[in-house]
Order: C-alpha cells, then sequence, then structure tokens
C-alpha cells in the first residue's frame, strides 16, 4: 500500500505560493457576480495560503518566544534581588529628602520672615531720615524767610520714601552632589468639565484634553452609531472577514 500522505509546504513553496497569490490579487478586477463570486473563492485561497504560512513559523516563533520568556525570567529575578538590596536604601533616601525638604521650608520661612523685619527696619529709618531732613530743611526756610527753600521741604515730605531692598541669604547650605530644584505639577484632582470650558474658550490648549478613544468606541458600537456626540463624528468602517 503506497503512502499518500501529503507532505507538509516547505518555506521555499509557501513563498512561491504567497508571489503567486499576490500576483492574482493585483491583476483581479470584478466585472460581474460571477467574478464577485471567484473573487470571494481567491480570498478564501489567500486566507488558506497565510494559514499555512502562519502553521509553519508558529514552532519557530514559539521556540524564540520561549527562549524570550527564559531570558526575561533571569532579568526579572536580578532585578527582583537588585530591588530587595535597595529596598531600604531607598526608603532611607525617602526618608532624608522628606526632613530635608521641611527643614528647607522652616528655613525659607524664617529667612523670609527675618527680610520682611530687617525692610521694615530700613523702611523706618529712611523715613525717619527724610522726615529729619525734611523738618531741619523747613527750619531753616522759615528762619530764612526763604518761601522756595519752604517748598522744597513740604515736597521732599510729599514724595514716597522709599528704601533700598534687605536681601537674607539663603540658610540652607550647599553639598557638592545634592541639588534642590523646583518641579510643578499639576494635582491629579482635576475638574475636567472646568477644564474643558477653559479649552473651549482658548484659555487652556486643546491637548490638555485627550479622547478616551477606547470608551468613544464602545459608545459608537453600543450606539451604532446613531446618537450624535458634539466634536465626535461616527463612521462605520466595515470589513470583510475569511476563513480557510
Amino acid at each position: 500500500m503506497s503512502d499518500t500522505s501529503i507532505a507538509p509546504p516547505d518555506k521555499t513553496s509557501l513563498t512561491r505560493d504567497a508571489q503567486s497569490w499576490a500576483s492574482r490579487a493585483r491583476s483581479f478586477t470584478i466585472t460581474d457576480a460571477e467574478s464577485c463570486r471567484n473573487a470571494s473563492y481567491l480570498l478564501r485561497s489567500i486566507k488558506g495560503v497565510r494559514g499555512d504560512i502562519q502553521r509553519w513559523f508558529e514552532p519557530h516563533i514559539e521556540a524564540a518566544m520561549e527562549t524570550k520568556r527564559k531570558a526575561e525570567a533571569a532579568r526579572k529575578a536580578l532585578v527582583d534581588e537588585r530591588d530587595r538590596l535597595e529596598a531600604p536604601l531607598v526608603d532611607a533616601e525617602a526618608t532624608i529628602k522628606r526632613t530635608l525638604l521641611a527643614w528647607e521650608r522652616a528655613q525659607e520661612e524664617a529667612r523670609l520672615a527675618e527680610e520682611r523685619r530687617l525692610q521694615a527696619e530700613a523702611q523706618a529709618r529712611a523715613e525717619a531720615l527724610t522726615l529729619a531732613a525734611a523738618a531741619e530743611l523747613e527750619r531753616e526756610a522759615i528762619k530764612a524767610s526763604d518761601a522756595e527753600m519752604l517748598t522744597e521741604a513740604h515736597a521732599i515730605l510729599e514724595q514716597p520714601i522709599v528704601a533700598p531692598v534687605v536681601s537674607v541669604k539663603p540658610m540652607t547650605p550647599k553639598v557638592q552632589g545634592v541639588v534642590y530644584r523646583d518641579l510643578w505639577k499639576a494635582h491629579p484632582d482635576i475638574d475636567v468639565k472646568a477644564l474643558a470650558v477653559a479649552v473651549a474658550s482658548g484659555k487652556a490648549p486643546t491637548n490638555f484634553l485627550i479622547p478616551n478613544m477606547t470608551a468613544i468606541n464602545a459608545f459608537a458600537r453600543a450606539t451604532v452609531g446613531a446618537q450624535d456626540v458634539p466634536g465626535v463624528r461616527f463612521f462605520n468602517d466595515r470589513q470583510i472577514a475569511a476563513r480557510e
């Protein structure tokens, strides 16, 4: 009894079949119902060749995936071991950073308070000196019966008295390798409706609102695109599928 089993296709024959069926598809045209039916058969044949190709590559891909899984497992084990070793140091670093930031905030508050106190003292001195100078000038003007000098004394009193700006140096010591920097962020509790109004009015950029396409497409399927939503255009992306 002869063996009538068909040998599985090899890579060379699959390459030849793929090119042959692709060439037929490029030159195929539908002109009537019969050619439309033939196009459907052609689609199924192409699907069959694709299935053969996928079955041929499947064990090779699976072997490569298994190698990748083993490598990933080894990498993950090393990362986990590293993270376990670092964990107490990560906590210690976070603790020290919180302590440093709290101390810096306290020192900055103290610096600003001292700066305000010194600025107030400087302002008081400037005002006292200006008033004393104006009063002396006024006494001399009255003594000399000098109207012009008296006017000048009054003008001095009418001018704003501004003391030199006083600044206090930061109290946090600088250490090489340690840097303090500002990092402004948005709070995660966002009023989406208020933000949408701001975007609509041009007070905020449009990229602040990113459409949730998963939710929008689910809504489109549930409503069959029949319910209008402002700003969204639904369409039917009709497709065709074939089985081997």
